[in-house]
């Protein structure tokens, strides 16, 4: 038993250990690549100081720790080095100094510098960390270094002159200047850090300065590496020659003639069921420029059809020349499609509407109608008779209907079936209600007077309560409009406002989708709203 505490005493003490060297060797490392990145922006810095000597640029060596790489001064820079310090950027008034480009460059690689040394500082186990003050100098460096960069990315108008600092050392200043700014993030990074758990603290900070560490490595490459192209590449690479044009056309050609023999082959294939379809919608259409007809109307349908399918194609048409390529032949396709699925169902949608607006006309004609008519017949004119009093009396469209019930009685139609016909043209069942009761009057006899007199009543009553129902709903009534108009009145003047943007999103195939999702969803909740403020009486 004793035995077997020994060891696993041992095996304990052995694994603390070596947790232990492992974490300090970890340590070690972090610490070393610190260093490392000090003393490359210590060189950094060194070369951008006029004041040291063209010949000591030449022999920058690194530790051999860090791998002894001798950095030498560009061939370049010479030139650079003394055009950036002629160019004067900066008064400080507190100094009476004015900081040249130099000088704003140098203070951003002092900032870096002094922010891996108090990093060393802040790992070394041997010297203790005042948290306080170590957050209060990180706060400082990162408020340099923002201020620096400011600077280094303002461009100056000098005379006529336009100076940008950013084109500087044959445009490695962008880069640059883009690698600092990541380096500035890991600075609030840091300071992030103090404030969060004790569990996590010390992790996020060391994350940040290993961050700092590569991206100060990187700083340095890209000062000593190649710079970004800066002159335009020659045209003749871009050149497109005859042959190419003539490929493309070939190509552009070819490509239409096998659409159009795969079109005509489908076209043939489904020529049984489109002659069926075209049978149909000419059927369809002599029956609806009947309805037309009826309605006291003469329209041609296919004129209707031919206007929502070029509508829409013009639609599609601009929508497909913005987005381009085969999309926008796909979205000029699906336009013509929609619009002739529109077009063939808007002459059965306008005709109800024609029905039900020419309804909604004679009810409100009805009820001094049936006044003239019960007038007519207590004065002992027979009903043909008071029909044609009230087809010269009264105004259209009521006047048209009794007319037409009169002429169709004189020229042989019994006056039963002419009344019937008049209840197939006109949407009104108050009408339907007064013609079932001349017809019964004429079958079984009675005193019609009567009949019309409580029809009347009837009438009277019923478009009272009609009346209230539509005060009752005009709430709903205009939600559903505002819901419907709304949304386009918001994106009109977000055209306004901001014409490109939009345009450019609503001519993408994103914002077709978006729009075309919204126009369902809006016409889904319009009819809801229409419906739940709909009472039949």
């Amino acid at each position: 038993m004793i035995k077997k505490f020994f060891w696993m005493l041992c095996v304990l003490v052995l694994g603390v250990t070596f947790g232990y060297a492992q974490t300090a060797a970890s340590e070690g490392a972090l610490r070393r690549r610190i260093a490392c990145a000090q003393e490359r922006m210590y060189i950094l810095s060194e070369m951008f100081n006029v004041n040291v000597p063209a010949e000591q640029k030449q022999q920058m060596k690194m530790p051999d720790e860090c791998g002894g790489r001798v950095y030498k001064m560009p061939a370049w820079f010479g030139e650079e080095l003394a055009r950036m310090e002629k160019n004067k950027v900066v008064y400080v008034p507190d100094e009476k100094i004015t900081l040249s480009e130099v000088d704003l460059w140098r203070q951003a690689f002092a900032n870096v510098h002094a922010y891996l040394e108090r990093a060393d500082r802040s790992l070394d186990p041997q010297q203790p960390v005042v948290m306080s003050q170590l957050v209060r100098e990180n706060v400082g460096n990162r408020v340099n270094l923002v201020a620096t960069l400011d600077r280094l990315n303002k461009d100056l108008l000098r005379g006529k002159q336009l100076v940008v600092m950013k084109d500087s050392m044959e445009g490695r200043a962008r880069s640059m200047l883009a690698t600092l700014e990541l380096i500035n993030n890991e600075f609030f990074s840091t300071i992030e850090s103090f404030s969060s758990p004790l569990s996590s603290r010390d992790k996020k900070y060391r994350q940040a300065v290993k961050a700092v560490v590569l991206l100060s490595n990187h700083l340095c490459s890209q000062f000593f590496g190649s710079a970004i192209p800066m002159e335009m590449p020659d045209p003749k690479v871009f050149k497109i020659t005859r042959a190419d044009s003539l490929l493309t056309m070939i190509m552009i050609v070819l490509g239409a003639v096998f659409t159009g023999i795969f079109v005509y082959s489908l076209l043939d294939i489904k020529k049984d069921n489109i002659s069926h379809l075209y049978d149909d919608y000419r059927t369809r259409s002599e029956s609806w420029a009947e309805d037309f007809n009826r309605q006291f109307i003469t329209i041609d349908v296919k004129y209707i059809v031919l206007a929502a399918i070029c509508l829409f194609g013009l639609f599609g048409l601009f929508l497909g020349w913005n987005i381009g390529g085969f999309l926008g032949v796909f979205v000029f396709l699906i336009c013509l499609l929609i619009g002739a699925y529109v077009g063939v169902r808007i002459p059965a949608s306008v005709l109800e509407s024609l029905k039900r607006s020419r309804g909604n006309r004679i009810n409100k004609q009805l009820m001094d109608s049936l006044i003239l008519l019960a007038n007519s017949l207590r004065s002992g004119m027979d009903i043909v008779q008071g029909f044609e009093l009230v087809s010269r009396d009264m105004l259209p469209p009521i006047a048209d209907e009794f007319g037409l019930v009169v002429k169709n009685y004189q020229l042989g139609t019994p006056f039963e079936q002419a009344l019937d016909g008049m209840t197939e043209r006109v949407d009104s069942h108050m009408l339907a209600y007064v013609i079932k009761a001349i017809i019964i009057q004429r079958q079984v006899g009675g005193n019609l007077t009567v009949i019309f007199a409580r029809l009347v009543e009837n009438i009277r009553e019923e478009s009272k309560l009609e009346e209230k129902l539509q005060a009752m709903t005009a709430q709903q009534k205009i939600q559903s409009i505002v819901v419907s108009l709304m949304p386009f009145i918001m994106m009109g003047v977000m055209f306004m406002f901001n014409p490109e943007q939009m345009f450019s999103f609503y001519t993408s195939f994103l914002g077709i989708f978006i729009f075309i999702f919204c126009c369902v969803w809006i016409f889904i909740g319009m009819m809801i709203l229409r419906k739940i403020g709909e009472v039949r009486v």
